[in-house]
């Protein structure tokens, strides 16, 4: 069994493979987008946006969250109408109950209905040796948190999200009515069934990374510009990625537009 990571058809970055299994991991979308904005504004995964910088940058949140809702939205139905089996994970399902949910995904990856002690043993160190670096604090992610970030959407900022149409997609993933709920229940969001759900399929394998993608140039966002304009950085980025550009390794020229 080979696991390839994509995050195609958002993007490319590896060349095109067949594909004849594949596991969804999805997030609602408000936790999703504010967490990539703030990788996108901060170059990192561990560093939270300053008040100050989100106070001066509100134009330029509210047509992010708006741009990237229908790059959401595109990209699930994307994968949601292919027909290789497909099993899907929800990000709240997996940080509440994580063995749970990897004792699935082998099972679904595997093909076998019977875990065992030998995969059990091996997903339950993984998950010991995760919490272990995450408390010695060498790599601490943004809280991962279920809902906290629905604060920063205003009503009127759902309501441009919502004309993009993504609540088909929203229960398609079995989030149901979430805006109808508190925001303190969103962390009792009711489990997947078996806290995975496959989808039937009727053809033996895709090809990813060909074809159109979810985020065209309408969707993107030259960061470089805005981070310049808000003052977060001279005139030369230093996020990883630009670096990495100027070092002359981008991702097969997928992004080689100024970040």
């Amino acid at each position: 069994v080979q696991f390839v990571k994509t995050h195609f058809p958002e993007r490319r970055g590896t060349p095109q493979f067949r594909c004849c299994r594949a596991v969804l991991l999805v997030r609602n979308p408000f936790d999703a987008i504010e967490s990539f904005y703030n990788l996108m504004m901060t170059g990192t995964h561990t560093q939270n946006i300053s008040q100050e910088i989100r106070d001066k940058a509100t134009k330029y949140w509210e047509e992010f969250a708006v741009k990237e809702i229908r790059v959401w939205t595109n990209f699930h139905k994307y994968w949601l109408e292919q027909q290789i089996p497909i099993l899907l994970v929800r990000y709240e399902d997996l940080i509440r109950e994580p063995a749970k949910v990897m004792s699935r995904v082998v099972q679904f990856v595997l093909e076998i209905n019977d875990m065992g002690s030998f995969f059990g043993e091996r997903i339950d160190r993984c998950i010991k040796e995760q919490q272990e670096i995450e408390r010695l604090g060498s790599y601490k992610p943004r809280s991962g948190g279920i809902g906290k970030s629905l604060a920063k959407y205003s009503p009127e900022l759902i309501e441009k999200m919502k004309a993009e149409g993504f609540e088909e997609i929203l229960e398609a993933l079995h989030y149901g009515d979430l805006l109808n709920k508190p925001v303190e229940e969103w962390s009792k969001l009711p489990f997947l069934p078996e806290h995975a759900m496959e989808f039937e399929s009727s053809q033996d394998f895709i090809v990813v990374n060909q074809g159109n993608l979810s985020r065209t140039e309408k969707e993107s966002t030259k960061w470089g510009m805005v981070k310049k304009e808000l003052g977060i950085i001279g005139e030369q980025c230093n996020c990883a990625q630009c670096k990495a550009k100027r070092a002359g390794k981008d991702d097969n020229g997928e992004n080689d537009k100024e970040c």
